[in-house]
């Protein structure tokens, strides 16, 4: 009997967006990304849905869809960013759920709470909303509903067990070490058995749990066994020989080792794949899958921690990591403590006890006695997942004398249901993982609190929810001296400028600077509704509200340009410079003013300079950047903008000997400028070759494309700019391999050599 191996990836980062404006700020990354989200996706998230199998020469044998061989599951946060920031990736999770389905019957994709807050610590209402809003997201990406589920942290305690029974949940993922007795044999702190599936019991209910392999789950997460596929495969063959062939060898580990925390983890875990796959002693599959075949095996009992408040994968001490000073911590001197902890959930618990009573009090008071507001705050979910839009799902409620809601009364319901979701944020678990107040992990869920207490202060005329939340915040001490206090953090983070005038000053910025093929019409959570010469109008679609504001320009002196905002109700005014511009509007403001100064570059200009630069090819070696002056070096930055300018505006009918006028210029940038240049002209070859990827995933990619694309990456090899191919072999993979294929094998043969697969 061949041995089932199961990988789980728990793929997932922390929420990161302001809750006044849904946009993730500027975040200084390694690689230049704009943000950690960006960092992960470029070397995890996208590789492991295109990873590539290399031969002996270094050549592309195959592309395989990880996500269509290993159990997951997603952070729901993490895909609504991705929904916006970069939406082909999620057709590729549903064609892996398809394949699994497919070969198993069962999918891949196990649901995940839904915001990452620990289950064993919340309360009842909390962990069926959480529960259910995951359930809710899962259902509207892969179209059915999960069987399984990811416990944040896998923690888990026996009313969580419950509430994932009560929702038709059939098993979890846990720690081998959150097991205290199999079958009522104590395990004296040994590890749970990982090779069979257990019951577990609630107060009422059970379901099933798989507790994952510690060897393999440590290994590959600290051990570096990813670096070599076939060392792990032999490890597995020994395991298995040791092991006396048992049924299910299987681990969990963070998704962001295959890739981001193991530099090219993805293309292991491909090697892997093919390597089980091909194997008569391993089958792959998932828990679905393997519990259909093989059913339940005994009992476990849960472990729940030192205090009987549950247990979870990175605590020893149970799930003390997020309330108290533990002692589980990631870095900081040895000297620090997580006293911190206890304080900054007392103070989100006092705002959740607060919202809770103004929530429900408003609910009924709107919608009826005979409301439930847990149904209401539940039902949200279809917001959340995008199945709804929050002004459709709130005008589906009728007010308590059975009318239709009136405006203001739809934008009080969209404000509560709003304040309620960011309760429920600010326990994020990553805001008490790590080693100090100070983190931006703790900063964020404190933003959470902070909005949350703004957007109900309208329903609590008699005190200062603010004032009460810095209160309780002050109590929680930074190991920093300098940093003080989470009253000190939230008093920095406390906006002094509105989300919808920090919008609106982007949409003005947009009409002054930007080309009409650049406007743009929304600002995260914001929709431009009016724009004139004096008067700007935005549309916040969390809440409903529409904010009305004056504005004047003010060109102080030449290198400084001011925005005077005033708003149309309460007359607060506000002021914005290049100061005060985030660090995402001035990378914006940079493309728009490109784009202005490339119409200044036309065709006919690229000619002449064309024509003449050789001229000049006399003064200069051959290598690049050995520039003679700093005349030169401007000159060459004017030409690598000309080249880039030229080739952005050339599409996939572009004749490849349209780029002919391009190369002796390209070349005296080689000899004349610096590496930014070069990157510039770079830059602009990767998205010409971009659009032929986008081609190449539908019928337009003809053997004349496929012919005209090649030339244009062959003569610019020729000329030392070397394009990114990796979205066009991602989007040629399916043709050149597929038995349909309307391409001549002669192309197909030159598609392969030229691109660096196998031929």
């Amino acid at each position: 009997m061949k041995t089932s191996i199961i990988v789980h990836g728990h793929f997932y980062q922390p929420p990161r967006e302001d809750p006044y404006t849904g946009i993730v700020p500027f975040q200084e990354t390694p690689d230049n990304c704009i943000n950690w989200n960006e960092q992960i996706y470029r070397t995890c998230y996208l590789p492991n849905a295109y990873s590539r199998y290399l031969d002996f020469t270094g050549k592309v044998s195959s592309i395989t869809n990880n996500y269509s061989y290993i159990s997951s599951n997603f952070g729901p946060t993490l895909l609504k960013w991705m929904d916006e920031a970069h939406p082909e990736f999620l057709p590729k999770l549903k064609e892996a759920d398809r394949i699994s389905m497919k070969q198993t019957g069962h999918s891949n994709f196990l649901a995940q709470c839904y915001n990452h807050t620990i289950l064993p610590l919340e309360n009842i209402r909390t962990k069926n909303t959480e529960v259910k809003w995951a359930i809710e997201d899962y259902c509207y990406r892969f179209g059915h509903r999960p069987e399984g589920f990811w416990c944040a942290e896998c923690a888990i305690d026996k009313e969580t067990v419950d509430v994932l029974a009560d929702n038709g949940i059939l098993f979890v993922v846990l720690s081998p070490w959150q097991a205290s007795a199999i079958d009522g044999k104590p395990l004296n702190g040994k590890s749970a058995p990982c090779d069979r599936a257990f019951y577990i019991e609630g107060f009422r209910n059970k379901i099933v749990a798989f507790f994952y392999d510690p060897e393999l789950a440590s290994g590959i997460s600290f051990g570096h066994l990813l670096r070599d596929a076939d060392g792990l495969f032999e490890k597995l063959r020994q395991m298995r020989t040791k092991r006396h062939n048992p049924a299910l060898i299987h681990w969990a580990t963070d998704g962001e080792i295959y890739g981001h925390h193991e530099s090219f983890g993805d293309m292991a875990l491909a090697a892997l794949i093919r390597k089980l796959r091909e194997s008569d002693e391993f089958e792959i599959t998932n828990y679905g899958a393997f519990l259909e075949k093989h059913g339940v095996s005994g009992t476990a009992e849960l472990y729940l921690g030192v205090d009987g408040r549950g247990s979870s994968w990175s605590c020893s001490h149970g799930v003390g990591r997020w309330h108290r000073n533990c002692g589980c911590h990631t870095g900081g001197p040895d000297t620090w403590n997580q006293k911190w902890r206890g304080p900054m959930r007392t103070a989100f618990n006092h705002l959740e006890e607060k919202t809770r009573e103004i929530f429900d009090r408003e609910i009924r008071s709107m919608l009826g006695s005979s409301i439930n507001p847990d149904t209401v705050i539940e039902g949200f979910g279809k917001v959340l997942s995008g199945r709804f839009s929050v002004d459709s799902y709130v005008k589906s409620f009728k007010s308590a004398e059975g009318m239709n809601l009136t405006d203001e009364q739809a934008t009080n319901l969209a404000i509560l249901l709003d304040a309620m979701k960011n309760c429920m944020f600010s326990y994020t678990s990553c805001g008490w993982f790590f080693n100090d107040i100070s983190g931006i992990e703790p900063a964020q869920c404190i933003r959470y609190g902070i909005c949350c207490a703004n957007r109900l202060q309208p329903f609590a005329p008699r005190e200062n929810l603010l004032v009460s939340l810095m209160k309780d915040l002050s109590e929680a001490h930074s190991n920093i001296s300098s940093v003080g206090t989470g009253e000190d953090i939230a008093k920095h983070l406390v906006r002094s400028v509105p989300g919808s005038a920090e919008a609106s000053g982007f949409f003005i910025l947009n009409r002054i600077l930007a080309n009409p093929s650049m406007y743009r019409n929304t600002y995260g959570i914001f929709k431009l509704v009016d724009i004139n010469d004096t008067q700007v109008t935005v549309r916040d679609n969390l809440t409903l509200e529409e904010i009305v504001y004056t504005y004047e320009e003010d060109l102080i002196s030449n290198d400084t340009l001011s925005i005077n905002l005033r708003n149309r109700i309460n007359g607060f005014t506000y002021s914005f410079t290049n100061k005060e511009i985030t660090k995402l509007t001035k990378i914006d403001i940079t493309k728009w003013t490109n784009e202005n100064l490339s119409i200044l570059y036309t065709d006919s200009v690229v000619n002449k300079v064309s024509l003449n630069i050789e001229k000049y090819m006399f003064l200069f070696e051959s290598d690049i950047g050995a520039s003679i002056d700093n005349m030169s070096e401007e000159n060459a930055s004017f030409c690598a903008k000309l080249v880039a300018s030229y080739v952005r505006r050339r599409t996939t009918d572009s004749l490849a000997k349209e780029f002919n006028v391009v190369w002796p210029i390209v070349n005296y940038v080689k000899n004349a400028g610096k590496m930014s240049d070069y990157r510039t002209i770079k830059n602009a070859f990767d998205r010409l070759i971009n659009l032929y990827a986008k081609l190449a995933e539908g019928p337009g990619f003809t053997q004349k494309a496929a012919s005209n694309m090649l030339q244009i990456l062959s003569r610019a090899r020729k000329e030392q700019v070397y394009p990114d191919i990796t979205s066009i072999q991602n989007s040629i993979y399916p043709v050149i391999e597929g038995a349909e294929s309307s391409l001549d094998e002669e192309t197909v043969y030159n598609l392969r050599r030229d691109l660096n697969f196998v031929y």
